[in-house]
């Protein structure tokens, strides 16, 4: 009943979900050809840290060890993402977190489950990068919350609520890599009462992959449960080192 009513007031495939314009009912992800044009699904990506891979001449540059992540220390074992951030997946996004058009979740959550099959990934759980309790009252929701839940409902691995975050973080989109590490530090913890967790495969869902600091402080953590193995799984990332205009886990 309750997708049903969704269905109603958000019908899938009417108009385009970024630009609104009308489309046809066999659109991909209810987007538009011109939208869908502008979206760079991310086949060429670093191993490691998942950002896209711009010098594919391998002497410079590993997809297996970029230069990017050479100079970090990940937790993760790995993180993917799926679209390279640009004008048009930044609306997305946006219009998802702060337009409250959650229905996106959905369209989100399907690319993701593709993105999973097509690097042949799955887990014993999925987990979310929470929200303090502050941001979440005033926004209404957590984004990558819905969006696990509904990869949950696609992929069949269930979801765990058990990621709190007990520092409520300045926004982490006009900051640095160094100021973004010491605002989430020690941000975290992870209430694992029944130890579901122990020794077991994990993905880590977030919208966008920035520098890597917020999921890579809960992998910190969940790495001393100890968690088995943590695959970060995001929809956007991109290139550079971003210091605004670019929002983190927000």
């Amino acid at each position: 009943m309750k997708n049903s009513l969704l269905d109603f007031i958000y019908p899938q495939n009417i108009a385009c979900i970024i630009c609104d314009k009308p489309i046809k009912l066999t659109n991909t992800y209810s987007i538009c050809k011109d939208c869908f044009k502008e979206l760079h699904f991310l086949k060429d990506a670093c191993m490691k840290c998942g950002k896209p891979i711009i010098n594919h001449n391998l002497e410079y540059e590993d997809i297996s060890n970029c230069s990017y992540c050479r100079q970090r220390t990940f937790y993760f074992d790995r993180a993917i993402s799926c679209i390279e951030y640009n004008q048009t997946s930044k609306k997305m996004i946006l219009d998802f977190k702060y337009k409250n058009k959650t229905y996106f979740c959905r369209y989100v959550a399907q690319i993701m489950s593709e993105k999973m099959e097509l690097e042949n990934i799955t887990a014993d759980y999925l987990l979310f990068v929470p929200l303090h309790k502050k941001r979440l009252r005033k926004r209404g929701f957590n984004q990558a919350e819905k969006i696990a839940q509904d990869l949950s409902d696609i992929t069949g691995i269930p979801t765990l609520n058990c990621i709190f975050r007990k520092k409520n973080t300045k926004r982490l989109y006009n900051l640095n890599r160094l100021e973004r590490q010491q605002e989430v530090k020690n941000s975290f913890i992870i209430k694992d009462n029944d130890n579901l967790l122990k020794n077991k495969n994990v993905i880590l869902v977030d919208d966008i992959f920035t520098t890597g600091s917020t999921s890579n402080e809960i992998s910190k953590m969940l790495k001393l449960i100890p968690v088995n193995k943590i695959i970060v799984l995001a929809l956007l990332t991109r290139t550079n080192d971003p210091y605004v205009s670019f929002e983190e886990n927000n």
